[in-house]
Parts: C-alpha cells; sequence; structure tokens
C-alpha cells in the first residue's frame, strides 16, 4: 500500500472512531464516514502518487458538496464529511 493510501485509510479509520462516540447524530456521522470510505475504496488503485490523492480529494469534495442526510437533528453529515477533508488535504499537501 503506498503512503497516501495509508495516510487516507488512517485518517479515515480516526475519523470512523470519533463518528462512532459522536455525541450527537451519531448514525448520520457513521453513515457519513461510511460514504467517505466507499468514495475513497472506488478510486482505482492503480493511479499513482500524486494522482491517487488528487483524485480521492476531488472526489470527497464532490461528495461533500452533494451530501445531505435528512435523519440529522444537528447536523446533515457535510461537517463531518468536511473534516476528514480537511485533514486529508493538510495530511497529503507536500502528496498532491
Amino acid at each position: 500500500m503506498s503512503d497516501q493510501k495509508q495516510i487516507i485509510h488512517a485518517l479515515i479509520e480516526r475519523h470512523a472512531q470519533k463518528a462512532r462516540e459522536s455525541e450527537y447524530d451519531r448514525s448520520v456521522a457513521i453513515a457519513a464516514i461510511s460514504a467517505s470510505r466507499e468514495i475513497a475504496m472506488a478510486v482505482p488503485s492503480d493511479l499513482h502518487g500524486k494522482c491517487y490523492a488528487a483524485k480521492v480529494l476531488s472526489e470527497l469534495q464532490t461528495l461533500r458538496a452533494n451530501y445531505h442526510d435528512p435523519d440529522g437533528e444537528y447536523t446533515s453529515g457535510k461537517g463531518v464529511i468536511g473534516a476528514l477533508l480537511s485533514d486529508l488535504q493538510v495530511a497529503l499537501k507536500d502528496e498532491c
């Protein structure tokens, strides 16, 4: 597994743990991270280096822009995806 893939998977797992521990709209947070994981896993693994990281970030930005879970009382899930995306952008800034 490439460095970028390891960074992405580790951050998704960190945010998944946060979602499981969330005090507000736990199911919405879990669903948003699950959708993010599916998007990241769908990016072709044969892309190399910068292309892979850039594609994952692009796909997650699209997900965030279009995501809305109507079951949330406090959140639609966009903020959860945004927090993950922000952490990924920082972690991958030298990789993209």
